[in-house]
């Protein structure tokens, strides 16, 4: 829960007095008394805007002497001296106080209480930096995340992935579906009415299905139809097999097709950008490591990410919040399958996920100011050249070393970017220091 974070503080000069409240979602609240040569410098100002802007008979606009003026619009007189006021008041409380506002575009708000030629009350608030919590990561302390196993027949597979890149597609209509064809199903949840995989290609084999659906395609011809019950494979893990119910459904064939694969020669090394059969082994066993490593890594950062939430709250400005999920918003609007999706959402639908829009743009706010504290303090370098492209499997970059970037948003992705390495950079300190 937010919290106020320190007491009351009393400061005063020739032009106010004020007492400083710190506010829950880093809200900074002046309780100011305005004294008489603040009141007598903001009466004149807002006298003289006020004659800039009106006419009276006899005088050129803005010309009117000063006490006609003050007759003839005193109402007007008056609201700007309150604006005067509050604006001169925050000037000198600022001055005295030194807290910085959020940014600077940050808008002051006022509540005049009372006034007089001699003095007024008034409230001033505004938003101010969050204070962020002191971090050693010495004392963080971390689980042992196992690295994946990068055998000879991961590094087989991976290859004969590359493969199907440069296979020959033939159509198949006269036979039914055999082994280690290629069938487009649509799945659909009998019970539920929903759709589990709509016009998605499986390989027919063990790798390339489940067992049940395996047991339901071969034999079927196209068009055909078959009910079953989805369950976990025999070897699933006891997680995946309480996590998978078993649930009634039926299977269409849409289409069948048969792969001719490339042969593994030299050729085919060529294509992908290396001389030899064996340097393909080479390269694709560097990337799979590679792969393992930022495995154990990546989950390591969510380690601590969770612990860094957990373990040190502070206070977070609304506004920042509710820019991050008007971004959020805005970029998913953007997608023309989320806008249909959307639109077609209930009202409690789309306020659950606008919660889970909320809670996660509040996260990442989060991290984002304890991260970049945590580079500046340890004073970890982050040039423009470290930025990151998009994340690449072994698969991609095999097929695409450059990696080129097509978006037709470059600095929104790039600010994500440099967002991203920021957290990186800060939860790879924490990693080095950290205990196990």
């Amino acid at each position: 829960m937010d919290q106020a974070t320190t007491e009351p503080r009393q400061l005063i000069n020739e032009h106010v007095r004020f007492t400083i409240h710190n506010k829950p979602s880093c809200i900074v609240e002046f309780d100011v008394e305005a004294l008489k040569p603040l009141m007598q410098a903001a009466h004149k100002k807002a006298v003289k805007k006020v004659g800039k802007n009106v006419t009276l008979s006899g005088f050129r606009k803005g010309k009117a002497p000063e006490n006609l003026i003050e007759k003839n619009f005193s109402n007007e007189i008056k609201k700007q001296w309150d604006q005067e006021i509050a604006n001169a008041a925050f000037q000198e409380c600022q001055k005295l106080a030194g807290i910085p506002m959020l940014h600077k575009e940050g808008k002051v708000s006022f509540n005049m209480k009372s006034h007089s030629a001699h003095g007024a009350l008034l409230q001033l608030s505004f938003e101010t930096e969050p204070s962020l919590p002191f971090i050693d990561p010495k004392e963080i302390q971390l689980k042992s995340v196992k690295r994946p196993k990068v055998s000879p027949e991961k590094i087989t597979e991976t290859i004969r992935q590359t493969q199907f890149f440069f296979a020959k597609w033939e159509k198949i209509t006269d036979r039914p579906v055999q082994e280690n064809d290629f069938v487009t199903l649509d799945v659909d949840l009998i019970e539920e009415g929903t759709p589990l995989f709509s016009n998605t290609r499986f390989e027919v084999n063990a790798k390339g299905m489940a067992e049940w659906m395996l047991l339901l395609v071969l034999g079927k011809n196209i068009s055909d139809t078959a009910e079953g019950v989805s369950v976990p494979d025999q070897n699933a893990s006891q997680e995946e097999k309480e996590e998978l119910k078993p649930k009634k459904a039926r299977i269409t064939i849409k289409s069948i097709d048969l792969a001719t694969l490339p042969p593994i020669d030299e050729k085919f090394a060529k294509l992908l950008g290396v001389s030899s059969v064996e340097e393909l082994h080479q390269r694709v066993e560097e990337l799979l490591n590679k792969q393992a490593d930022a495995h154990v890594q990546e989950a390591l950062r969510e380690q601590v990410t969770e612990l860094l939430l957990k373990q040190f709250p502070f206070d977070l400005p609304t506004t920042l919040v509710q820019k991050e999920v008007e971004f959020r918003i805005q970029q998913l609007a953007q997608n023309a399958d989320f806008k249909s999706y959307w639109d077609n959402l209930k009202t409690e639908e789309r306020k659950k996920m606008f919660e889970t829009i909320e809670k996660q743009s509040e996260k990442d706010v989060r991290m984002f100011y304890l991260c970049r504290k945590i580079v500046g303090e340890a004073n970890i370098r982050i040039s423009a050249e470290d930025v990151p492209s998009a994340a690449s499997t072994p698969l991609e970059i095999l097929l695409n070393p450059q990696n080129p970037n097509h978006s037709n948003h470059p600095e929104i992705e790039h600010a994500e970017a440099y967002s991203r390495l920021i957290l990186e950079k800060a939860e790879d300190w924490i990693i080095k220091y950290a205990k196990f």
